[in-house]
C-alpha cells in the first residue's frame, strides 16, 4: 500500500501522524502538528483525535459528498444534469471511470487515511496514562466501528459483489499502523475483509453504549453497520437481528417530518455525517448538488422513477417540475441547506433502512408475514391509503427492493443494491446516458471501481495484472 507520512493539523482536531510510503515531500511536519506521544498522553487529547478521525470521514472526497452521491449516480433513479454540470461526476454517470480519475483515486486515499487514524487510536488507547476502563472502551469502540464502516464502503466500491465470489480480491486489509519500511500489502480476499469488519463491529457493540450524539457511531450505529455487512453477505438471520436491534426504541419520522428536509438529524437518525462551511468547501456538499438553488444544483430525478410513487405518497413531493429552472427534468427537494449553503448534516444511517433490511431478510427466510409487516411500517407513514402487501417469494422481495429505491433514493444505496443482488442495470427513459446489462454481460465490470493507478504505481504487491476486470 502507498503510505504517505501525513500530519493532520489541530485545526481539525486530528493531532497525530499517519504513515505512508510515497510523496516524500509530505514528510515535513506542519507547525500545527504535535508528537504522537502527546496526543496519547491523556484521554482528552486522544478523544480529540477520535473526533478528528470522524471529521476526516465527512470530507467531500469521502462520505461528505463523493461516496453517497456516486452511489446513486451509478443507478437508474437519479442523474447529473446533461448541461450546467461543471463536469462534476459526468464520467461517473457515464460509467466511464479510469484508474487515474479523482473519483476513483480520492475516496480510496481518504478512506485509508481514516483507517490509519483509527488504527493509531486502537493501538494506543489502552496505553494512555490514568485512563478509565470506560474511557478506553469509548475510544476503542468508536475507532473500531469507524474502521469497519470505512472498510465496508471501500469493498462496496472497489470489489465485486460478495454473492458473486466471496474469494474475489478486494482491498488491502490494513489493521495496524504501517511505516515506510513495511512491505506493501496485497489485495485481500473479500471473505477476509468481511471477517475483519464483523470482528470489529462485534467488539464495538460490546464496548459502546447508546449515545445521544449521533455524529459518532455508538452501539446502535455499530449494530446498523453490521446489519449492512450481513446483508451484503446474505446472512439473513444475522442481518435481521442486527437491524432490529439498531431500530428498537427509535420512532420512524412521520411523512411530514420527512418533507421538512434532510439537512439535520431527526427521530430515526442512527448516524449522521455533518459537513459545515467550516469543514468543507460549501459547494462540495450534498445540498449544493441536489437542491435546485444555491450551489451546483445539478442533480435530477428520472421521470420513470418519479412515476413509481402513487399520487397519495407524500414522498412524491420531493420532486418538482419547474420550467424556469429546468424545463425537461424533475428537480429534487429532499436535501436542503440549513440556512447557509453547504451547512447541513447527511443522515447516513436511519431506522427506515433497518426496517427494510428486516423486511428483505424475513422474505428470504420465508417469514412472509414478518416481512410484510416491516415493509408496511415504511409504506403506511408515507402513504395514508397504502395497503399491506400480500405477496410472497420473489415477488415480495422485489417489492421490498423497490421500496428501498423509493425510501432511500439519494442516500447512497442504489449502486450497491444492484451489485449485491446481482441485479440487471437498466437505465432508460429521460436519462441522457442509457445502459442495459446484467451479471452475465461483459459491461457488468462497470459496477466496480478500478483500483487507483496511484496505488498500482506505488504498491509492490499489486500490479497491473491485479487490477479489477475491465480496466
Amino acid at each position: 500500500m502507498t503510505l504517505k507520512y501525513i500530519k493532520i493539523s489541530l485545526a481539525v482536531a486530528l493531532v497525530f501522524a499517519i504513515t505512508s510510503c510515497s510523496d516524500d515531500y509530505l514528510n515535513l511536519d506542519p507547525s500545527t502538528s504535535i508528537p504522537e506521544e502527546q496526543v496519547f498522553s491523556s484521554f482528552e487529547s486522544a478523544n480529540s483525535a477520535l473526533v478528528g478521525a470522524y471529521d476526516q470521514l465527512s470530507k467531500y472526497t469521502f462520505d461528505g459528498l463523493f461516496v453517497p452521491i456516486m452511489s446513486d449516480i451509478i443507478g437508474e433513479d437519479v442523474m447529473i444534469n446533461s448541461v450546467d454540470n461543471w463536469n462534476w461526476f459526468v464520467s461517473v454517470y457515464q460509467l466511464n471511470i479510469l484508474p487515474s480519475y479523482i473519483f476513483a483515486d480520492d475516496p480510496w486515499w481518504q478512506g485509508y487515511k481514516v483507517i490509519a487514524n483509527a488504527n493509531r487510536i486502537i493501538e494506543n488507547a489502552p496505553l494512555i496514562p490514568d485512563v478509565s476502563e470506560e474511557q478506553v472502551n469509548q475510544l476503542l469502540g468508536g475507532a473500531k466501528a469507524l474502521r469497519a464502516y470505512v472498510m465496508l464502503k471501500l469493498v462496496e466500491m472497489y470489489a465485486p459483489a460478495y454473492s458473486g465470489n466471496p474469494e474475489a480480491p478486494s482491498i488491502m486489509l490494513v489493521t495496524k499502523t504501517l511505516s515506510a519500511d513495511d512491505e506493501s500489502l496485497p489485495r485481500a480476499p473479500l471473505s477476509e475483509v468481511y471477517e475483519q469488519i464483523e470482528k470489529d463491529l462485534i467488539s464495538a457493540i460490546s464496548l459502546l453504549e447508546e449515545n445521544d450524539d449521533k455524529g459518532f457511531l455508538d452501539k446502535k450505529g455499530a449494530q446498523a453497520v453490521l446489519a449492512r455487512a450481513y446483508l451484503n453477505t446474505e446472512q439473513w438471520e444475522k442481518a435481521r437481528d442486527m437491524a432490529i436491534a439498531a431500530y428498537t426504541d427509535l420512532d420512524l419520522a412521520t411523512g411530514t417530518e420527512l418533507l421538512s428536509g434532510f439537512n439535520y438529524r431527526n427521530s430515526e437518525t442512527i448516524f449522521t455525517v455533518a459537513f459545515t462551511p467550516e469543514d468543507n468547501n460549501v459547494y462540495n456538499s450534498i445540498p449544493s448538488f441536489y437542491y435546485p438553488v444555491s450551489g451546483y444544483s445539478s442533480m435530477r430525478a428520472n421521470k420513470d422513477f418519479v412515476d413509481l410513487y402513487s399520487t397519495s405518497d407524500i414522498r412524491g413531493y420531493f420532486f418538482l417540475l419547474e420550467p424556469l429552472i429546468d424545463p425537461n427534468r424533475y428537480l429534487i427537494l429532499k436535501f436542503t441547506h440549513n440556512q447557509l449553503v453547504g451547512n447541513a448534516e447527511r443522515i447516513s444511517i436511519r431506522a427506515s433502512e433497518m426496517y427494510l433490511i428486516e423486511a428483505e431478510c424475513e422474505a428470504h427466510l420465508g417469514n412472509y408475514d414478518n416481512a410484510q409487516d416491516a415493509l408496511f411500517a415504511i409504506q403506511e407513514r408515507a402513504n395514508p391509503i397504502a395497503r399491506k402487501s400480500t405477496s410472497t417469494g420473489q415477488a415480495l422481495i422485489d417489492e421490498i427492493l423497490l421500496e428501498r429505491r423509493k425510501e432511500l433514493f439519494g442516500e447512497g444505496f442504489r449502486w450497491n443494491d444492484i451489485k449485491r443482488t446481482q441485479g440487471r442495470f437498466t437505465r432508460e427513459g429521460d436519462h441522457w446516458v442509457k445502459f442495459d446489462f446484467g451479471p452475465e454481460d461483459e459491461d457488468y465490470y462497470r459496477l466496480t471501481f478500478p483500483i487507483p493507478q496511484s496505488e498500482l504505481d506505488a504498491n509492490s504487491n499489486i500490479s497491473e495484472s491485479d487490477q479489477n476486470t475491465g480496466y
